[in-house]
């Protein structure tokens, strides 16, 4: 298994941007530390990770999950609530659910995961997930103002990836 790495070209083609594979390819059974990424998973109250390092970090991305690995495109990223997966050097996976927040990717191999809260999906109760998604759920339908829609979508989105963080079926 392998990726090739492809860079862009500073010339335009008949205005179009031009891109060159470097032939430059990464082997996933050959992960050196020098093929890391560092990142850091920080709440308001906390810091989880300070400059861990890892082959990859899975993110719930605004526009839909996506993966940070070493030489990712620098970036700014919201996140919204959803599962934040890190695979570390050993080959094990950790999981948090995070309430949504941002990432920054920068260009120095770093990447920074700021959320308002973030636990371990081991930690989530089935049972309270169940019920708060069955409350935000009314709340959603009972709702006639699109403050009070809003609001309770805000919540029923999150219990619904909560749900299915913890293996609840919605």
């Amino acid at each position: 298994m392998f990726r090739t790495v492809f860079t862009r070209s500073s010339t335009l083609l008949n205005n179009k941007t031009a891109f060159v594979a470097s032939g430059k390819r990464f082997y996933a059974d050959a992960v050196k530390s020098e093929d890391l990424l560092t990142f850091s998973l920080v709440l308001p109250h906390q810091t989880i990770y300070k400059d861990k390092k890892a082959p990859l970090i899975t993110l719930p991305g605004a526009k839909g999950v996506f993966g940070v690995a070493k030489d990712h495109i620098p970036k700014i990223a919201e996140l919204k609530p959803g599962v934040m997966q890190i695979n570390h050097e050993d080959g094990k996976e950790e999981k948090f659910f995070l309430s949504g927040g941002f990432a920054f990717i920068n260009p120095d191999n770093t990447c920074y995961v700021n959320a308002i809260e973030a636990f371990p999906i081991e930690q989530l109760d089935q049972e309270a997930v169940k019920k708060g998604l069955a409350q935000y759920t009314q709340a959603y339908n009972d709702a006639t103002e699109e403050t009070a829609k809003a609001v309770a979508l805000i919540g029923l989105e999150s219990y619904q990836q909560m749900a299915y963080a913890c293996g609840v079926s919605v």
